[in-house]
C-alpha cells in the first residue's frame, strides 16, 4: 500500500500525521495510483506496424537508436533422453546465416528424463554462451523445461 495515498485518504488522523495532512493540504495534492504499459505490449504493439507506422512512432521516443537496432537471432534446439543402455543429450544451434552447429553428449550414470533435458538444454546454453550469442531462441520438447525457461 502507497503511504501517501493512506495519508490523504484516511478520515480520522492522529496528531502527527493529521499535522501533515494540514500541511500538505494547502498544495492541493490529489493522489492518483501510477498507470503503467508492461514492456512486452510495447514489444506487441511494434511488431504488427508497417514499416512506415514504425518510423512515425520513432519521433515519440527519446532514444531513437533503440528501435533502429537488430539482433540476429540464433536457434537452439535440444532434447534429451534415457533408457535401460544409459542417457544421451544433444543440442543444434542454428546461426542467423544458417550454419548447424551440433552438440551431444552420453552419460556416465544413470538420470531421469526430466534431468537429461536439463543437461541437454543447459549443454546448448553454455555452447551459445561460449559462442558470444546475443539472442537466442530455444526449442525443446519438454514443456516442464521451456516452461521454466
Amino acid at each position: 500500500m502507497d503511504p501517501l495515498k493512506c495519508l490523504m485518504e484516511k478520515l480520522v488522523q492522529d496528531g502527527k500525521t493529521a499535522k501533515w495532512v494540514l500541511l500538505l493540504s494547502k498544495f492541493d495534492i490529489k493522489y492518483v495510483t501510477q498507470k503503467f504499459v508492461k514492456g512486452r505490449a510495447i514489444v506487441n504493439h511494434l511488431s504488427h506496424c508497417s514499416p512506415e507506422e514504425a518510423e512515425e512512432i520513432k519521433g515519440d521516443f527519446s532514444d531513437e537508436d533503440i528501435i533502429g537496432l537488430e539482433v540476429e537471432s540464433w536457434k537452439m534446439y535440444f532434447d534429451g533422453a534415457t533408457n535401460q543402455n544409459g542417457s544421451g543429450i544433444g543440442a543444434l544451434l542454428i546461426s542467423p546465416k544458417g550454419t548447424h552447429i551440433p552438440f551431444s553428449s552420453k552419460f556416465n550414470f544413470l538420470a531421469t528424463n526430466n534431468a537429461t533435458e536439463y543437461e541437454a538444454c543447459i549443454m546448448g546454453l553454455q555452447a551459445a554462451l561460449g559462442l558470444g550469442v546475443k539472442e537466442l531462441e530455444v526449442y525443446g520438447d519438454s514443456a516442464l523445461i521451456i516452461s521454466q525457461i
